[in-house]
């Protein structure tokens, strides 16, 4: 009897040894040592009241952005429940899957936020995260079933100033928790480096799906971190991309099939769906053939794959050199059985990984569990290579669910090392958190500047008659004529923002567009007018930030355009959210160089206006129009020079 007891329990601890080794459990091995003492840092947020079933996007949310030196010094910060926004029916109103949106407009502030002041800029290694409920007593919830999901989101373009060695950051998602995976600890020997004054945003979304009781949660977020300054072991920075799947919600067309294939010619393309009821902002766009893909749609009942290749119009330079993944994480919705990255070059498609989730569905749907992946040896990523996600959902509700699914992968970045300042003179606040004053003065007037440039430019954009200065545009002298559509990247001072020119839409302003950003005239011309969900419109090319007139040279290229309307009447092109449309006068031939990006559909510019070409809606991209958006009333950007991509 003796023997069959000691076996049995030795049986149970075996399987629950393989059980946890499945799961890919972050416990630290036997004999591993923390790399140096670790900083704590923690936010609660909320209560969140969930008088109501929500669904993902749906429901009450936080949204707050935190310098990393703030957020340690501080220990414990709470975002009040006066600090929540609730989304009741209104999706587009939910902050964005992929990092954009705008920050709510609440009254509360952080409680316990104690700003570091005069410190330098020091050198941070991230290590790992957590999110846990708490209940009305404050004590923690068995499950994660009202975690919808906590996202962690940078500021590229700083990350890109602050490490001019290493990878560059392309995605602004840092990492996602929900449930099912609530924990997530990079490997020993492997961390995220952060500066001090690196602006982190946290957004807090509860959701409900299980319980018809009145119940008010709080999150409870911990960070972990360890000064450079205290190492005692060595640390490999990461570096990471965050794919995620998008269906095509509308036809897909012959030519869009055509470029893709011969772009990804051995991936299997792009999966068709719906749109979610529940979609949230900017998880609905046009990507660069034309197509409206969406990134949260629905699952009918039944067992369903979904694809989508990793390109680098979303993640540029994925596959551009062999790497090493050391750790993934999944943001994915119940019903998700599997999610894999699939290597699909010639007939071999080889998975790279694959991480499997479990769903509760009795009394409500509930992720249980999602694999964390972890690996201090790496897993081989090889460069050159074609690669998609795939992900399985086994719908069995017999109705209609929604889904969505990105995939953090984390890689050892071998170009990064440590900046010029982790290493000056502690006493030198140059590049800390607060920065010289001469450096605010001058980055002040130069927003002045901008903000009296737009006042200027409204005036001249809307009373100024082109005509009246410029030739008209000749085919036969001004070309030679675009034959293929040019992407422009846009490098403004709040960022950079991807175009693309498409003579087939509007030949003429395509090829004069063309010519003028290649030649420079638009570099120092400002933003003059921002309008939630209508537009982004840039002032004229001679209307300079700095004061200064357009050169000669310039001047002598620009002309006046004609309405191009015949894309329009075809049906092949329309006034639509990301669309490039051309400001004019009251003539038809009036326009000359301002244009706007629409932010959201105006059918009534149709036929009135030329549409000559698209934004690529890329994660830099909308980063940067989120920036531009939120700050508008206090900045306004200009464009310091634009070159092809």
């Amino acid at each position: 009897m003796k023997k069959f007891i000691f076996g049995f329990v030795f049986l149970i601890a075996i399987s629950l040894l393989a059980a946890a080794a499945v799961r890919g459990v972050n416990s630290r091995s036997a004999g591993e040592q923390p790399e140096g003492p670790i900083q704590t840092a923690e936010i609660v947020s909320g209560p969140f009241d969930l008088h109501r079933r929500y669904q993902s996007m749906e429901g009450p949310w936080i949204r707050q952005t935190f310098r990393v030196g703030d957020l340690v010094n501080s220990k414990d910060v709470v975002l009040p429940e006066t600090m929540v926004t609730f989304v009741e029916g209104n999706p587009q109103g939910a902050p964005s899957m992929n990092g954009g949106g705008t920050d709510p407009k609440t009254n509360g502030k952080p409680i316990g936020l104690n700003p570091l002041k005069g410190q330098p800029r020091e050198l941070y290694w991230f290590k790992g995260i957590k999110l846990e409920v708490l209940d009305e007593n404050d004590k923690p919830l068995p499950t994660a079933e009202f975690i919808c999901h906590m996202n962690l989101d940078v500021d590229r373009e700083f990350r890109n100033k602050a490490f001019p060695e290493g990878e560059r950051t392309v995605n602004t998602r840092l990492i996602s928790l929900t449930q099912g995976q609530t924990e997530f600890r990079y490997p020993q020997g492997f961390a995220v480096p952060v500066a001090s004054d690196e602006p982190w945003t946290f957004i807090f979304q509860a959701a409900n799906r299980t319980s018809d009781d009145h119940r008010r949660v709080k999150h409870r977020c911990t960070v972990w971190f360890i000064k450079d300054s205290e190492l005692v072991h060595p640390v490999k920075a990461l570096h990471w991309y965050v794919p995620y799947i998008t269906v095509v919600v509308d036809k897909e067309t012959p030519h869009a099939t055509e470029t893709d294939h011969k772009a990804m010619p051995d991936c299997l393309g792009m999966s068709d769906g719906v749109t979610a009821p529940n979609n949230g902002a900017m998880s609905t766009f046009t990507d660069p053939l034309g197509r409206r893909l969406s990134g949260h749609w629905v699952v009918p009942p039944g067992e369903h794959t979904y694809t989508t290749a990793v390109t680098d119009v979303r993640d540029r330079g994925f596959a551009a050199q062999d790497r090493k993944i050391q750790a993934v994480w999944s943001h994915i919705h119940p019903l998700c059985t599997s999610a894999s990255l699939v290597e699909c070059d010639a007939e071999d498609h080889r998975k790279v990984f694959e991480v499997k989730s479990q769903t509760k569905t009795k009394g409500g749907l509930e992720i249980r569990h999602i694999d964390n992946i972890i690996s201090k040896e790496g897993i081989p990523l090889k460069g050159g290579r074609h690669y998609e996600l795939h992900a399985t959902y086994d719908n069995t509700t017999g109705s209609a669910q929604d889904s969505m699914v990105s995939i953090g992968i984390l890689f050892a970045d071998d170009k990064f090392a440590r900046p010029s300042w982790c290493f000056a003179d502690k006493n030198v606040v140059s590049c800390g958190i607060e920065p010289p004053k001469s450096a605010l003065a001058d980055e002040g007037d130069k927003s002045k500047r901008a903000a009296t440039v737009a006042e200027q430019s409204a005036t001249e954009h809307k009373s100024t008659d082109g005509a009246n200065r410029f030739p008209l545009f000749d085919a036969s002298k001004d070309g030679p004529m675009l034959t293929q559509a040019k992407q422009i990247e846009l490098e403004t001072s709040a960022g950079k923002i991807h175009l693309v020119l498409d003579p087939s839409l509007a030949p003429q302003h395509a090829t004069q567009l063309y010519k003028l950003f290649k030649g420079g005239a638009f570099d120092g011309t400002s933003f003059f007018r921002c309008e939630t969900n209508f537009l982004l419109q840039i002032a004229l090319a001679e209307t300079k930030v700095d004061g200064q007139q357009i050169s000669s040279n310039l001047r002598e290229l620009m002309r006046r355009l004609p309405l191009e309307v015949e894309s329009q009447n075809n049906g092949l092109a329309a006034h639509k959210k990301w669309m490039l449309t051309m400001a004019r006068d009251v003539a038809p031939d009036s326009a000359v160089s301002s244009f706007s990006v629409l932010l959201g559909d105006a059918p009534h510019l149709n036929k009135k206006y030329t549409v000559f070409g698209r934004l690529l809606p890329d994660d830099v991209t909308l980063g940067t129009l989120d920036r531009i958006t939120r700050e508008w009333e206090t900045s306004h950007p200009w464009i310091i020079k634009a070159t092809e991509m």
